[in-house]
């Protein structure tokens, strides 16, 4: 089960929806419109207690949907009171993803994640790491490709559009070209996993006609029933926008090979961070929840991964408060021009 976001004429509204399996086929069916406020059908008794409204359970009783009693619970959580949110999620069981595919073998995981579309899995490979260049994904399973798992396309879509949230305007072309894996384009070139340096107006060409070849992949819309190849689908149509509306930071690629000379021929690399960092750094690290001696053994990669979980967390749209958010933002750039 998960919630499904709609744009309409009121606002976004919240569909309850779900990912079942027909004949080996995972398509989606709509349960229930929450409109554009789940959160007015949780009820508050007292204390840090809370349930939900009868008309959820009726309404998913009539679509015949089976589901168990924590799953409703999960879904709605981001829209739970912050306070009992927090209190309630203390006391909760590590995440039922990893224990779901506990029993399962290295070969019975690689054989499941070997249905899994490239396209998504390089998706979250850049969502997790940041990296361009990620190598070969199909040569063993990898734990994090568990959460695709099961899905149908409309869930895998509402799932990455979530994630995508935390994309700086900067990473949102370099996210699109890995996951079009548009470098295979450029093989002959030593910039084929530095987007930015490469011709724009050949990059612009190949992420089009690729885009329009993915529109076209039967594999990738399996479970999808209403179709119109000759027509950009709404679940690739946003990747277009995202990518005329932002542009590659030319000066990264400078900076990279930069930062990648300094560190190859320092023999002696100062530990900079513990003893001169500034008070202003000091409390970025305590936004982020790090201590200063962590920050200093970081990468650039790894502090990218530390803010990428704060901001899931604190992101408006997933329940939490805007202005932590915006400061989480603001430390995670005073900290990052230390990390060349």
């Amino acid at each position: 089960m998960y919630l499904k976001h709609t744009h309409l004429k009121d606002g976004c509204h919240y569909i309850l929806s779900e990912s079942y399996d027909d004949n080996g086929v995972w398509k989606h069916r709509e349960l229930m419109d929450l409109g554009t406020d789940p959160g007015k059908y949780i009820m508050y008794p007292g204390g840090n207690s809370f349930y939900f409204k009868e008309t959820i359970e009726e309404a998913l009783k009539e679509k015949g949907a089976k589901f168990p009693p924590d799953e409703l619970e999960r879904v709605l959580m981001p829209f739970v009171d912050p306070y009992i949110r927090r209190v309630v999620q203390r006391f909760e069981k590590p995440s039922s993803v990893m224990e779901r595919w506990k029993g399962f073998s290295s070969d019975e995981l690689l054989k499941l994640q070997r249905e899994l579309h490239s396209f998504d899995k390089r998706r979250i490979c850049y969502l997790r790491t940041g990296q361009v260049n990620m190598g070969n994904l199909e040569a063993r399973p990898w734990k994090f490709l568990n959460v695709l798992l099961e899905k149908s396309r409309d869930e895998i879509e509402q799932f990455m559009e979530e994630m995508e949230q935390v994309l700086r305007p900067d990473e949102i072309r370099p996210y699109l070209f890995t996951a079009l894996q548009l470098q295979t384009h450029f093989r002959h070139l030593l910039t084929r996993n530095h987007p930015a340096a490469l011709d724009p107006e050949k990059v612009d060409h190949y992420f089009l006609e690729d885009l329009c070849r993915l529109n076209k992949d039967e594999r990738f819309f399996r479970g999808v029933e209403i179709r119109n190849f000759d027509t950009l689908h709404p679940y690739l149509t946003r990747y277009l926008i995202l990518y005329f509306d932002n542009a590659f930071d030319y000066r990264s690629i400078w900076d990279e090979y930069l930062g990648d000379f300094i560190g190859r021929h320092q023999y002696d690399r100062p530990h900079r961070y513990n003893k001169s960092i500034s008070r202003t750094e000091q409390e970025a690290c305590k936004c982020l929840g790090i201590s200063v001696e962590e920050f200093a053994k970081m990468n650039r990669r790894e502090l990218i991964r530390c803010y990428r979980r704060c901001a899931k967390v604190a992101h408006p749209d997933k329940g939490g408060d805007k202005d932590r958010f915006v400061r989480i933002k603001g430390a995670y750039e005073c900290l990052l021009r230390l990390k060349y």
